[in-house]
């Protein structure tokens, strides 16, 4: 089964560096689903279809998704006791259930089937499990998953942190206004990850109530999808 996303935003050399992207995902990783759950073709396809599109603006040879090796599907979601905090360094210990994981390094990406299926069939406008999994993937290339990735200078570093780090912190102290959900509040990691659900759901949206936060994300994702 040949899943599809829409994104007229992405130019031919987009497209080209997509696909690539998308079939190296295909042959490269590990793909498993959990005891008692039958792997399908449609599982792996609506997954590398997503995922590809958050590096179709990096050439094949930056190799930004080297840090996946695995990808294990669930049939429900899970109950985690632990993750980072708010404050680097810290732990959260509050019980949460997840639709998705991304192992630290090199460890596996865990998805829940149901919600990938549900987000990507339509009824998940503003939440894409795959995209927060593999954004985070995608900060880990720096060695700590800190809500930075890699980014190209000491300026677009500076920038990033002075637009994403107030955005954060104004998040956690007035909460959510419907756009970016309260989950991006945990950690700056995870305010990342849920904003670049945002930045590909949204676009539009994102584009017009936080401009700065859609400028730093475009020009990490080196794509511009409002408009």
């Amino acid at each position: 089964m040949l899943a599809t996303i829409d994104a007229p935003w992405l130019t031919d050399a987009d497209l080209e560096r997509y696909e690539w992207h998308r079939a190296d995902l295909r042959r490269r990783v590990r793909w498993e689903a959990a005891r008692g759950f039958d792997l399908t073709d449609e599982m792996i396809a609506t997954t590398t279809a997503y995922a590809a599109l958050l590096v179709a603006g990096y050439e094949p040879r930056e190799a930004p998704f080297h840090l996946v090796t695995a990808v294990v599907f669930r049939d429900g979601t899970y109950l985690d006791r632990e993750r980072p905090g708010p404050v680097r360094g810290s732990v959260d210990r509050s019980p949460r259930r997840l639709a998705g994981q991304s192992g630290h390094g090199r460890g596996p990406v865990v998805l829940d089937w149901r919600t990938v299926r549900q987000q990507t069939s339509g009824r998940g406008r503003g939440t894409n499990v795959v995209v927060h999994e593999f954004a985070h993937k995608l900060d880990q290339l720096t060695g700590a998953a800190d809500g930075m990735p890699p980014l190209p200078s000491r300026t677009a570093r500076d920038q990033w942190t002075q637009t994403i780090g107030t955005n954060f912190r104004r998040l956690r102290r007035r909460g959510s206004d419907g756009l970016v959900r309260m989950y991006g509040a945990s950690s700056p990691a995870e305010y990342f990850a849920v904003t670049s659900e945002v930045f590909f759901t949204r676009p539009d949206d994102l584009h017009d109530r936080l401009p700065r936060v859609y400028d730093r994300l475009a020009e990490f994702y080196r794509q511009r999808p409002a408009g």
